[in-house]
């Protein structure tokens, strides 16, 4: 499942406990669009109690992610930074 929405008040937490649930346990949910559209406690839960398989997660809630974050130490949670726009072949011409 990939989230890919914009940020606002329509779309805020439009990825939630209930859609979680519904996923099947080999389901890994990807995030690249806006982190107010995923309700990362939710997330957390379900990752921690094994409910999907695993996350790939570009964005987050809060930016930069905490380093208190349990995300951090998931096995089973990619996290990318979400800073291509710094890589040095990004926009060469």
């Amino acid at each position: 499942v990939i989230c890919s929405l914009p940020g606002g008040e329509s779309t805020y937490h439009a990825c939630g406990a209930g859609d979680f649930a519904v996923m099947k346990p080999t389901a890994v949910f990807i995030s690249l669009g806006r982190g107010s559209c995923v309700d990362e406690a939710a997330l957390v839960e379900v990752l921690k109690n094994k409910k999907i398989l695993g996350a790939a997660l570009d964005v987050f809630e809060k930016e930069p992610l905490s380093q208190e974050s349990p995300l951090w130490d998931m096995e089973n949670v990619l996290l990318s930074p979400h800073n291509v726009h710094i890589a040095p072949t990004y926009r060469k011409k």
